[in-house]
């Protein structure tokens, strides 16, 4: 998202930071931030927790690990008050309620040392007005397989209060616009809409065995999404956009 992995001004030619990626899947924001940096700056720990481990990449170097750990559950002992910067992207929006979520934020910013940052990614709207009718049905049926497990994508405009109520100073919050659509850089547009159309896949799987009251849209209207959807992205120019919000905040020293 606009070329910045870490929007919380965070010194990263700090020595010896310890740094967790909560949500990390495979690991790739972890080994981005770690090419990012220059060989004598990239020696900081790199903790990296998701609920499911299967996607954890094998053999990571001695400075990075891994860990099955559940947000909403609890984090070790030795973790409290560790981290120097705490990343989580596309998690808060699947905690589960408004209270579990503003608890499982309230237990990582826990876990930061004072002077630590929290950075928090989540989608936040969706669609473009000039965005195709498959885009926009697909990401109607992302927002209703949040619904359906009790939670919601509007967490995220709550994160500023929270994090204000808990006493961090200096919370900011920005909009972004990402593009899996036609851009300038084919290569990208390339993997975007790629990896577009594998979540759309996956999303409309799950979506077509939801009785017809968990969706907004007709339930025979499920399969022919992703029809649609694959011709939108081979027909030039592309348009499909989603929204994120990025919101982080530093713990008082």
């Amino acid at each position: 998202m606009n070329n910045k992995l870490v929007w919380a001004p965070v010194d990263l030619k700090q020595s010896a930071l310890r740094i967790l990626d909560s949500g990390t899947a495979d690991g790739v924001w972890i080994r981005d931030l770690q090419s990012d940096l220059e060989p004598d700056e990239a020696q900081h720990t790199y903790v990296g927790i998701d609920i499911e481990g299967s996607y954890f990449p094998s053999g990571p170097p001695k400075n990075t690990s891994y860990h099955v750990q559940d947000i909403n559950g609890t984090y070790p002992a030795e973790w409290k008050g560790s981290f120097d910067l705490i990343h989580q992207r596309l998690t808060l929006c699947v905690s589960g309620g408004v209270e579990s979520t503003s608890d499982a934020v309230r237990k990582q910013v826990e876990l930061l040392k004072p002077g630590g940052w929290i950075q928090y990614v989540e989608v936040q709207g969706w669609t473009a007005d000039s965005d195709g009718r498959g885009w926009k049905d697909f990401t109607t049926c992302v927002a209703e397989l949040v619904a359906s497990v009790g939670s919601s994508v509007t967490h995220i405009d709550r994160a500023k209060g929270w994090l204000l109520d808990l006493g961090l100073v200096d919370v900011e919050e920005v909009v972004l616009e990402g593009n899996f659509g036609t851009r300038d850089d084919k290569e990208l547009e390339t993997l975007a809409k790629k990896s577009a159309l594998l979540t759309a896949q996956s999303i409309l799987g799950v979506a077509q065995t939801f009785p017809q009251e968990l969706l907004s849209l007709p339930l025979a209207r499920i399969p022919q999404i992703k029809t649609d959807l694959e011709k939108e992205m081979n027909t030039e120019p592309t348009n499909a956009h989603w929204h994120y919000k990025v919101v982080w905040g530093k713990k008082p020293q």
